[in-house]
């Protein structure tokens, strides 16, 4: 399906951003790539110990968590500028169609492989989980909680960032129905709870390994400045299209060169915190360039990829 051209795209009544697919797909690949020395470690097999590209697999997850808040809040803006409101329900019902089939096909298939399949076929693979537990914990959306408790293998795994997205959208669709108005405040309050809990958890404030695993998981930030980025290219889009990170095109390519070395190279060393920061800045400047800047350099869209990007979801799950 043909989206706008970069000429318009932008617009209130755009439903579709042109690239956005393509970015998609490249974060799901390196998503996928991050899986292999997980895989080999889990294994026993030789794995990758160099290649900054091999360990970007967790950044990818942030760039999709800031992809997931600038997509759904923008359409939540454009549904109360039609409708005067926001159909919470339906919002719900999407989602549902969208992301539960796979999910749960991977939540049985999983369960039955580590828990069925292995015994039967006589492979020994440590279990620490009850399965009434881990399909309670599935059931109600708590992958990431289910993660930071047991190690439930490869296929389950990568649940967690799904469990992370579908609880934020559990209260944002009535929270920007309800509080539109006030929403670039909200954000910059979940902005700086979600990187204070971070910190915290990143410099060991919260003792256990299963807490500290759980609240360094939960990058809700992200999602955060994807939402704020949504509102300002909504409401004043001229206005954040004309700051410099967006109007030249030097400082555009100055950008894109710190995010290629950060996913390739790590020639700059940020420190935890500041590849933090490093990638929430890139993360939603990439996406509002790519998405509506008609002055945008960066040659990421051409039909593949779109498509690739199209079907992501089943890339990211592998």
């Amino acid at each position: 399906m043909g989206g706008p051209t970069a000429a318009t795209a932008g617009g209130t009544e755009t439903t579709h951003f042109p690239g956005l697919d393509s970015l998609r797909f490249y974060a799901a690949f390196c998503v996928l790539i991050g899986h292999i020395p997980l895989n080999q470690q889990s294994r026993g097999l030789p794995d990758p110990h160099s290649g900054a590209i091999f360990f970007r697999g967790a950044p990818a997850v942030s760039f999709f968590f800031t992809l997931s808040g600038f997509l759904i809040t923008w359409l939540l803006l454009r549904e109360i500028r039609k409708t005067g409101g926001v159909r919470v329900r339906s919002f719900y019902l999407r989602r549902i169609c969208r992301i539960w089939p796979l999910y749960f096909l991977i939540v049985f298939f999983g369960l039955a492989f580590y828990n069925v399949l292995l015994p039967r076929l006589g492979i020994a693979y440590p279990v620490e989980y009850g399965i009434p537990f881990a399909l309670l914990l599935y059931t109600f959306l708590l992958p990431n909680l289910m993660n930071s408790l047991y190690t439930v293998g490869g296929i389950l795994n990568p649940l967690w960032s799904i469990g992370v997205e579908e609880q934020f959208y559990l209260a944002w669709a009535p929270t920007v129905k309800r509080f539109h108005r006030a929403l670039p405040r909200i954000c910059w309050g979940i902005l700086a709870v979600s990187l204070t809990v971070f910190c915290l958890s990143s410099l060991g404030f919260f003792g256990r390994a299963a807490m500290q695993k759980f609240t360094g998981q939960l990058e809700v930030h992200f999602m955060a400045a994807g939402a704020l980025a949504a509102w300002a290219l909504f409401h004043h889009r001229e206005r954040l299209l004309a700051l410099p990170v967006f109007a030249h095109r030097a400082v555009q390519v100055l950008l894109a060169a710190l995010l290629l070395d950060y996913y390739f190279t790590t020639f700059i060393r940020w420190g935890w915190f500041g590849t933090e920061i490093v990638q929430l800045v890139l993360y939603t400047w990439l996406i509002v360039n790519v998405a509506a800047n008609p002055q945008n350099v960066l040659p990421v869209e051409n039909r593949v990829t779109d498509y690739l990007g199209t079907i992501s979801y089943g890339f990211y799950m592998v």
